[in-house]
């Protein structure tokens, strides 16, 4: 499974050829995303009232399975802040639970800009990234 981050759906959203490439390609068994991803982008939808966005964002992650934070992921995103704090190179909060649910869900990959994802990788490990280039 392949988790895509809140920046990977905008960059797709913006009709970006890198990431459309990403979710074109055989994904073995899909796409995914967390419940915070989509927290992050409807938020960004209601804050801004982008009507017409807020459909196509529904249409699109509909499509995707859904991943939530529960007890497990929970403990891999405090194991996950813990490893990252001891090497002294913490990352946004928001960006470790999303990776404490990948890992609790055995994802295969995560694809987003956001470089704090390639620094719980390099720090962490567990979790291979996709870093696409910011458009």
């Amino acid at each position: 499974m392949i988790l895509l981050d809140t920046s990977a759906i905008i960059s797709i959203l913006r009709g970006d050829s890198e990431a459309k490439s990403i979710v074109d390609r055989p994904a073995g068994e899909g796409f995914c995303t967390t419940t915070i991803t989509r927290f992050e982008l409807f938020s960004r939808v209601y804050h801004r009232g982008l009507v017409k966005e807020g459909r196509v964002l529904r249409r699109l992650v509909k499509g995707l399975n859904l991943l939530t934070f529960d007890e497990e992921s929970s403990e891999k995103a405090a194991e996950i802040m813990g490893v990252l704090l001891r090497a002294g190179r913490p990352v946004n909060v928001i960006d470790v639970l999303i990776a404490g649910i990948a890992v609790a869900n055995g994802v295969e990959e995560i694809v987003t800009t956001d470089r704090d994802f390639k620094t719980i990788e390099e720090v962490y490990g567990h979790l291979k990234v996709v870093l696409l280039t910011r458009s």
